[in-house]
């Protein structure tokens, strides 16, 4: 697989509330979990499917998270989630095989890149990240996972199947929406950062297609579903948009 093979990976929703946007989730019909608790941090998680996910996250104390594994990563993110409503979609992951790789490929392009490396060594795994410092917010960070992403996948897939739990009547999420000054420019650069097809406004990024309008302010607004239906679905959940779509 080449490394410039790429798929969504999970987006960040950020919130002032993670109880009350837990709560918002679950009614609307996107089963949330706890996921993990660091200092000054907390968030919580929307799982998709086996590999992808929406994140739901919330800092108490940046002084705190200063003493986290997240706290590199966090820093890199604290400029756009602070020029954010309270509530709101910040930014998305992008899977990659080789996300070193893709940090030596977009510094060849002349961008700025910052790469995260997180390890949790006590379970021999961890993930690194690659933020493009030089792209607005709304365009995405890049990530590895060790072990890979289809490995975890399938573990929590063997998991799920031994629990009996499924996916039967969750929601599908089919695409991320973003507005900009300039749609038809980012969405081309946005496909030549992920090397995958552009369609007008929309670039084709497997896991969820991103689409792009013109409108202010710019950036991640709102998510398309599919399984949900249109006649009741919220049409906003904790400061992001839904599209439920037939």
């Amino acid at each position: 697989m080449s490394e410039h093979s790429a798929a969504f990976d999970h987006l960040i929703h950020w919130v002032d509330d993670l109880e009350a946007a837990r709560s918002a989730y679950d009614e609307a019909g996107f089963p949330i979990q706890a996921t993990l608790t660091m200092p000054g941090f907390r968030n919580a998680a929307w799982g998709v499917d086996d590999e992808r996910y929406v994140e739901l996250a919330t800092v108490d104390d940046w002084e705190a998270v200063a003493s986290s594994k997240y706290a590199a990563g966090l820093q890199v993110l604290r400029p756009a989630i602070e020029s954010r409503p309270a509530s709101g979609l910040v930014t998305f992951a992008v899977d990659v095989p080789d996300v070193r790789a893709t940090a030596a490929r977009l510094r060849e392009a002349g961008h700025d890149v910052a790469e995260v490396e997180v390890r949790f060594e006590e379970r021999n795994a961890g993930f690194v990240e690659v933020f493009v410092l030089d792209l607005p917010s709304y365009f995405p960070f890049f990530i590895s996972y060790d072990p890979p992403r289809a490995e975890i996948g399938r573990m929590r897939a063997e998991y799920r199947a031994a629990e009996g739990i499924t996916f039967d009547g969750r929601p599908e999420l089919t695409a991320l929406l973003v507005r900009s000054n300039a749609p038809e420019a980012d969405a081309r650069r946005l496909a030549e950062l992920t090397g995958c097809d552009v369609h007008g406004l929309t670039v084709a990024l497997p896991g969820a297609e991103v689409r792009f309008q013109k409108g202010t302010p710019a950036g991640l607004y709102g998510i398309a579903v599919h399984g949900l239906d249109p006649a009741t679905a919220p049409g906003e959940v904790a400061g992001m948009t839904v599209h439920a779509e037939a």
